[in-house]
């Protein structure tokens, strides 16, 4: 679907999908983000798609949850903790590394920032 930063921020709109699962792929090295994508529904279709967002040759990852979250986590809704307002290159990005971050709830602090060496989108 996108092979590069560039070509998913040219085509895809994350703002309001819904992170439903991250995890490492079976080289270890690639993390893949699973997300529900709001606009198709937007566009008229009846169901989401859940897309793939795949860093590779990932050197850093980082996660960080909002220090704001209540004890109690029955109480608040858990997908508005993992839904995307902002997905952007980060400072410190170079010739053969991306630094990329994944906003949830803060638009100041990435839920998940990554160092990689590619990023692709697939179905």
């Amino acid at each position: 679907m996108a092979v590069s930063f560039q070509d998913i921020i040219g085509n895809f709109d994350f703002t309001d999908s819904v992170v439903t699962e991250v995890r490492w792929s079976d080289n270890l090295m690639d993390l893949i983000v699973n997300v529900d994508y709001y606009w198709d529904i937007q566009d008229g279709h009846d169901t989401t798609r859940i897309l793939k967002i795949i860093f590779e040759g990932c050197q850093k990852v980082d996660f960080q949850i909002s220090g704001e979250i209540p004890l109690c986590l029955d109480s608040v809704n858990k997908e508005s903790l993992f839904t995307i307002v902002l997905f952007k290159e980060l400072t410190g990005s170079s010739g053969e590394q991306q630094h990329l971050g994944i906003f949830t709830a803060d638009y100041s602090k990435p839920w998940l920032s990554v160092v990689c060496t590619n990023v692709k989108l697939k179905e």
